[in-house]
């Protein structure tokens, strides 16, 4: 959930300016009138009655990024190629291939469930 931080200055105990900054969230910020209220949105920071509306561009943002990717370290591993993994009845073959991510995927139903299966395990251990 984004975070709303405000910062007051003040010279000679007179409040001088307030400032707003948004740290998270995937919406640029906003002001927004609710049942009588006003907010700085995103955060539902409410606003108290006597002090003024801030211009939005003097808010402060700060999107979320997200955390890069821990990819593996698969030395021995196409990108390009598509593996062919028999099935356990031995009466299918099922496609292991690496997504553009840099993980492997199958295209075996239990893969579709469960995000990991026998044939992904088959072929990182033959490779490595």
């Amino acid at each position: 959930m984004p975070k709303v931080l405000v910062s007051e200055f003040a010279v000679a105990g007179k409040l001088v300016k307030r400032t707003y900054a948004i740290y998270g969230g995937l919406v640029p910020p906003f002001t927004m009138e609710h049942l009588g209220e006003r907010y700085i949105m995103p955060g539902w920071y409410k606003l108290k009655p006597e002090e003024a509306t801030p211009d939005i561009k003097d808010i402060a943002y700060y999107p979320y990024k997200p955390k890069k990717a821990n990819i593996p370290n698969l030395p021995n591993i196409d990108s390009n190629k598509v593996y062919k993994v028999k099935s356990s009845r031995g009466n299918a073959y099922y496609e292991v291939q690496m997504n553009n991510s840099g993980s492997m995927e199958c295209s075996c139903p239990g893969y579709g469930f469960r995000r990991k299966c026998r044939h992904v395990t088959e072929i990182l251990s033959t490779s490595i």
